[in-house]
């Protein structure tokens, strides 16, 4: 089965070429030699590499191989000896909506009336990507979220060698789509409608440490996994499965995340030099010096059209702050769906219902005020916005216009603050100009 074509991140500035570090779970850095921003590309259908560093030492193997022979009630065990290596799993994390619309059903089996049901949640999905060994983990579950995670590279990975991909990534989307929406059903209703998509999806491919130890128990040799992190005992495996594991890992490094292979996007305005935002999952980048927005496409920046409902006093006002929308046009009709990020889906679906037909009134941000404007980044890519806007559209009963010639830009629109945390609050807050009040 062919490999398919992974990321992996370069460690050398492309503005200076000097090394350049990552910390845990970022791929956003600022180079230490020439202050340069720079962003790891990758986005909705990248690929991105991390790995979890090994907690267990072969010492501390060697406690679990005894633990395992006593609970088991082997022979004392003779330990030979231990390999540890990085074995890939497939994760997509995201948020899963399922919109449903239905007759309801009554205490009794009639149905009467149409109503609409919403179920949603946070999806953190893991499988191997390596069919020819089964490691007895099917995913390493929610330690993946709670571990710290490095961007998996040959400095990062140590001396431990890289298990390669061979499961096709279409394999583990199409294997993944059940399990989405297990559970995300309304008994109460007999479905006519129905969507389903992934919001904020992020792939990726985790590497996760395991160790091979090689015991002697009397006159048998026993091949055993164990999870390098927490330190249990996953398997026993034949001569054969060890043969495969040892023909496909690269001792020499050529078969391990290499480097060069993943370019890094200097966050640099084109237009004026100026640096740009470096949160790590903005969509929608605004320079510190002309104000423009950039986004990513293809390893490039290019920029983004952006546009704004305000007033000149209206940023200066206290706890305003503006949030973004995707805004479609075609004619008359305009549509909105909330570009920042927000922690819960079904507060992202109220969002996008109660805003899809917003009169937001719209106009370029003056020149003059585009440095000026406190902004929440666009976290939602412009490629989920007609999932979320045909969802809403149903809900609101409204037709929404092809594509094709509809103008898309990012419309930043002010809204007052309420407490310190704005994610969680955002929707029902009050819109700070009466006109928009009005409008909504």
């Amino acid at each position: 089965m062919p490999m398919i074509k992974s990321c992996y991140v370069s460690h050398s500035c492309s503005q200076c070429g000097g090394d350049v570090l990552f910390t845990e779970k970022t791929t956003g850095t600022e180079c230490r030699y020439c202050s340069a921003g720079l962003m790891v590309v990758g986005g909705r259908s990248a690929w991105l590499n991390f790995l979890i560093k090994p907690l267990q030492s072969g010492k501390e193997t060697a406690k679990a191989v005894t633990a395992t022979a006593m609970e088991k009630g082997w022979k004392p065990p003779l330990l030979r000896s231990v390999l540890q290596f990085y074995f890939p799993y497939y994760r997509s994390t995201g948020q899963v909506v399922r919109w449903m619309r239905g007759e309801k059903r009554s205490e009794g089996s009639s149905l009467t009336g149409i109503v609409d049901r919403v179920r949603t949640r946070h999806a953190d999905t893991m499988r191997p990507a390596f069919e020819a060994l089964w490691s007895g983990l099917i995913s390493p579950g929610i330690r993946a979220q709670t571990l710290k995670l490095f961007v998996a590279t040959r400095e990062n990975a140590g001396n431990l060698s890289f298990v390669p991909i061979k499961t096709r990534k279409e394999e583990f989307t199409e294997d993944i789509k059940s399990s989405l929406t297990a559970g995300l059903s309304a008994p109460d209703i007999r479905v006519t409608e129905e969507q389903t998509f992934f919001v904020s999806e992020r792939n990726a491919v985790l590497y996760f440490p395991l160790s091979l130890a090689e015991i002697r128990e009397g006159t048998r040799t026993r091949l055993l996994l164990f999870d390098a992190v927490g330190g249990g005992f996953l398997r026993e495996i034949t001569r054969s499965d060890m043969e495969a594991l040892l023909d496909n890992i690269g001792f020499s490094g050529d078969r391990s995340p290499g480097e060069g292979r993943l370019k890094l996007a200097p966050l640099i305005c084109p237009e004026c030099a100026g640096d740009l935002d470096l949160q790590q999952y903005a969509v929608v980048r605004f320079c510190h010096g002309c104000g423009r927005g950039w986004e990513l496409s293809g390893g490039r920046l290019r920029e983004r059209d952006c546009l704004w409902t305000g007033e000149v006093s209206v940023e200066f006002r206290k706890n305003v702050i503006f949030l973004p929308f995707w805004r479609r046009s075609a004619g008359k009709n305009t549509f909105h769906i909330p570009a920042f990020g927000i922690r819960s889906p079904n507060l992202l679906y109220n969002a996008s219902v109660r805003y899809l037909k917003a009169d937001f009134p719209a106009e370029a941000i003056p020149y003059n005020r585009k440095l000026v404007i406190k902004n929440i980044p666009a976290l939602v890519h412009a490629d989920e916005m007609p999932e979320i806007m045909a969802m809403a559209a149903h809900a609101r009963e409204v037709e929404i216009p092809s594509q094709k010639g509809t103008r898309q830009s990012l419309l930043m629109v002010p809204f007052r603050r309420r407490g310190t945390d704005l994610v969680d609050l955002i929707h029902g807050m009050a819109v700070p100009i009466s006109t928009l009040d009005e409008r909504i």
